[in-house]
């Protein structure tokens, strides 16, 4: 069996393993209901092993701290 994996891509391009599914297609959905509905502000990438299958929303990795560094969101509302 093949296990797919949603990371999210944080602002210094490390990964967090957000969720795990059995299907690409159930992977592929996690990652648009991510970045449509739920986590607006970073990337995400589903992976099989350590290849990468589909990439959400790549511009925006290092979006977040472009704002805070141009005062566009105050840097004392993190997470």
């Amino acid at each position: 069996m093949i296990e797919y994996k949603l990371y999210r891509i944080e602002d210094d391009g490390t990964t967090t393993e957000v969720s795990q599914h059995e299907t690409v297609a159930d992977g592929v959905a996690a990652g648009v209901e991510m970045v449509e509905n739920v986590d607006l502000d970073y990337a995400y990438t589903l992976r099989s092993g350590s290849a990468t299958v589909v990439s959400f929303r790549e511009g925006r990795v290092g979006l977040r701290a472009w704002m805070m560094k141009t005062r566009r969101i105050n840097p004392s509302l993190e997470d």
